[in-house]
């Protein structure tokens, strides 16, 4: 884990330090891959303005920061209540990726109506490049320490750092003394971003192939949930909150309803003559 990777004291009028924290940093630095790519895409299959689609690739990286936000807070609203402050805490990790792609996707369809584009066009030049940034946002998950596994004894394990909420986790539940070192967890982290990742691969192998527009991104609607409910069942973070304690997180809970969403319109989509390709 590595919450800082530099610190610039005070000086002059600013009174407080600044530091870059490698969470931000890897957020920023997946936007800046996504917006080149979604660039060189939008001029390859021929666009009549493909800056649009850059511009839209910015307020998507706004509308997802400010759901998966509000959602996380949503979810922890009496920790929040206490310290209210903590609230612009980002980079400490606390971002409920469902609730960024939520409030990213109404977007999509206001600026799709706006420019009378058919929005599942749009949405699948755009879903490749959510799941590669989404990986890169595990990372960053991964170096804030947030999004975190069970404690497991397998070769998959890994160890956080003294002072890490995995620490302070497992001395709350008794697990570990006081200063004493995290015992080793899932990475959760990890298994989710390599997923993101073989889900990117999958949809730009299929994006020459597709049959109607809406394809791409109901496909991934269909496959992430399963991704996402499978990696919660190895999650040891608790903030991410429950529908039923211990059984079904809210992730796994949205994750029901995306899927069997996106399967239905999946079926929908392909029978309507108006969203085929050719």
């Amino acid at each position: 884990m590595l919450p800082e990777l530099f610190r610039i004291p005070p000086f002059g009028p600013f009174s407080e330090p600044f530091v870059l924290h490698p969470y931000g940093l890897l957020i920023v630095l997946g936007f800046i891959c996504v917006t080149l790519m979604i660039g060189r895409q939008a001029k390859r299959f021929g666009e009549a303005d493909p800056e649009a689609f850059v511009d839209l690739a910015f307020y998507f990286l706004l509308m997802g920061l400010l759901g998966s936000r509000l959602l996380f807070i949503a979810v922890n609203w009496r920790d929040y209540a206490a310290h209210p402050i903590e609230i612009f805490y980002v980079w400490k990790g606390g971002l409920v990726f469902y609730g960024g792609f939520i409030l990213a996707f109404f977007y999509g369809i206001y600026w799709a109506y706006r420019r009378q584009i058919s929005f599942f066009k749009i949405a699948d030049y755009m879903i490749p490049m959510v799941a590669f940034n989404h990986a890169w946002g595990r990372l960053g998950c991964l170096s804030a320490g947030c999004c975190h596994g069970k404690t497991t004894d397998s070769i998959l394990g890994i160890v956080f750092p003294l002072e890490s909420g995995v620490q302070a986790l497992q001395q709350s539940q008794g697990l570990i003394g006081y200063s004493s070192m995290p015992l080793p967890v899932h990475a959760t982290q990890i298994y989710e971003a390599l997923g993101e990742v073989l889900l990117f691969l999958l949809l730009v192998l299929m994006r020459s192939k597709k049959r109607f527009h809406g394809q791409l991104v109901l496909i991934w609607l269909s496959l992430y949930p399963i991704l996402r409910s499978v990696v919660e069942i190895y999650r040891g973070d608790t903030e991410r909150g429950f529908v039923i304690p211990d059984v079904l997180s809210t992730s796994q809970f949205i994750s029901i309803f995306v899927a069997l969403t996106a399967v239905i319109l999946l079926i929908y989509l392909r029978r309507q003559k108006n969203y085929l390709t050719k």
